[in-house]
């Protein structure tokens, strides 16, 4: 059975994403950071403890603070605030990352677990990914792990195990890859998103999916991590079956790979390239722009199809169409060209399983990040990377995770604090404020000087993720004695303490006082501190 056009998912309400797996089953994040599951459940992918097929949205035990999930063919990935990965489903291939292909469990004769399992050894992962039988963890520090098949390289080794499950059932590091913002994986290849907008590419090659002018038919018919060619200004990546896509900061969409079934949206089943194979297909092993569209802000690929998600919150959808995933309401017919996805407005994300794909309806909010500090450094996450895109639109209830390089980084503040992994909880537009270096801008705020009283009141603040302040009172000079004093030690130079805002001096002399103020964070204190001068007067003299 198929659904032709979207219609609601029942008893779902507050959810934070969505995406569906190859088995036929659909998973979502709620926005209070529980998951849900629904669909087939041959090998234990609900979570749920069985391997009972469920119709309705159900709870995933044992799951709290999820801020993403993926699937593969048979297995699910949730990634966890706290940069822990969960794994669940088959694990025939080692997909669970569990250093071996076998249990825990066993579901009708092959190697599973039906309930989430921590996958050993992954405390700092800030964005997961699954192809078909293969697993994808990005972590802070922007190095990538993969663990499962790998008969077509997808660990990124460029050669593929060929004996016993095929497989690398524990993570390791995707080689050549460094600085990923964002990861994708399907049908045996991924791609990575670096910080820079290029993009890298590894895994199977057969179809051009490699997106480097080049086609890979013998061997593992696999590529090595590579970059894909002409293509610097991407912010978003996505995999289907056989093609890849990449969207740019200026809202189109480029592809490359296999376009028998449309896939690159060119008008035509033919070319623009004619790939080898069992049968000669229409390719392009160089990225092309997919359909002519613009204003996207977001892409995703659906199997042998894709959609792309509009700024007005509308989606298009071309490719492939056997299961009805165009959403088009005309089953079967495939179409190479954007067409609109029925009954879908005001929606703020995609997601996609093999033959299905789902909108995310509601409203998204603005996630933008600011810098304070004499230093500088960068900060990246998914929809951003700042310098120089440095602001970001999420549906609402989503965690948006954020990491910050170089070394001199003093840490988050505003709507995270600290120097981990910054987790924004976006229930509203939010701001972050990332400092390296030490403190710059510390400002005297208000200042209140009553000579009658003899005292002084100073309240001050500074930009950033600011530990404390250290403020100096210099007092006035002491009049000079007539008789020649004795010689004593030289006078000490005043030093900063210590303080709290606002600050108050009491039982000030008459004279000319100077105050000074400056912050400090995990790297030291501000080098120009504030200062004000400030006199505090002699009584008056009563008259006679």
């Amino acid at each position: 059975m198929s659904v032709d056009t979207p219609a609601p998912a029942i008893g779902l309400t507050e959810v934070a994403q969505v995406t569906g797996g190859g088995e036929g089953n659909g998973l979502a994040v709620m926005a209070d950071g529980t998951a849900r599951s629904w669909g087939k459940n041959v090998t234990g992918a609900l979570g749920n403890g069985t391997t009972e097929e469920r119709w309705v949205a159900g709870v995933v035990p044992g799951l709290a603070n999820v801020v993403e999930l993926a699937a593969g063919e048979y297995h699910v990935l949730a990634l966890l605030a706290d940069g822990r990965v969960m794994a669940w489903g088959g694990n025939g291939a080692g997909q669970l990352g569990l250093g071996s292909p076998s249990g825990p469990q066993d579901c009708g004769g092959d190697p599973c677990s039906t309930t989430p399992v921590a996958v050993p050894g992954i405390t700092n992962a800030v964005a997961v990914a699954a192809s078909e039988e293969t697993s994808f963890a990005l972590l802070a520090d922007g190095t990538v792990l993969a663990w499962g098949y790998d008969a077509y390289g997808d660990v990124g080794d460029g050669a593929g195990v060929g004996t016993g499950c095929f497989c690398v059932p524990t993570p390791v590091t995707v080689p050549g890859v460094s600085r990923a913002i964002a990861i994708d994986g399907d049908q045996n290849s991924a791609i990575a998103l670096i910080a820079d907008g290029s993009v890298m590419t590894w895994g199977k090659n057969s179809e051009g999916q490699a997106g480097n002018g080049t086609q890979t038919l013998t061997g593992c018919e696999c590529s090595a991590p590579g970059v894909v060619t002409g293509i610097s200004t991407a912010i978003a990546v996505s995999v289907g079956d056989y093609a890849d896509f990449a969207l740019l900061a200026n809202g189109t969409v480029m592809g490359w790979g296999d376009n028998s079934d449309g896939g690159l949206a060119t008008g035509s089943f033919e070319g623009p390239e004619v790939c080898d194979g069992p049968a000669d297909f229409g390719c392009s092993r160089t990225p092309i722009p997919v359909g002519g569209l613009t204003n996207v802000r977001g892409i995703t690929g659906i199997g042998r199809s894709a959609a792309a998600l509009l700024e007005d919150g509308t989606a298009r959808s071309w490719g492939y169409n056997a299961y009805g995933e165009l959403g088009n309401g005309d089953h079967g017919t495939e179409i190479a060209t954007p067409g609109t996805v029925s009954n879908v407005s005001g929606a703020s994300s995609l997601g996609a399983g093999e033959y299905m794909a789902f909108a995310l309806i509601g409203p998204s909010q603005t996630l933008s990040v600011a810098f304070a500090g004499a230093g500088k450094g960068s900060v990246t996450g998914r929809e951003l990377s700042c310098p120089p895109r440095c602001s970001g639109r999420y549906p609402q209830g989503q965690t948006a995770l954020l990491t910050a390089s170089p070394a001199d980084f003093a840490g988050f503040s505003g709507a995270c604090t600290g120097t981990a992994v910054c987790a924004a909880k976006m229930d509203s537009d939010q701001t972050v404020t990332a400092t390296f270096g030490v403190p710059t801008g510390t400002k005297i705020t208000k200042a209140k000087i009553v000579s009658k009283k003899k005292k002084a009141t100073f309240a001050f603040s500074a930009p950033g993720a600011i530990t404390g302040y250290q403020c100096l009172l210099i007092k006035p000079k002491a009049k000079k004695k007539k008789r020649k004093a004795k010689a004593s030690k030289k006078a000490k130079k005043p030093k900063f303490g210590s303080c709290k805002g606002p600050k108050t001096y009491k039982g000030l002399k008459p004279g000319k006082y100077t105050f000074k103020v400056r912050a400090l964070d995990i790297l030291g204190a501000d080098a120009k501190p504030a200062k004000r001068v400030f006199k505090i007067k002699p009584p008056k003299k009563k008259r006679r």
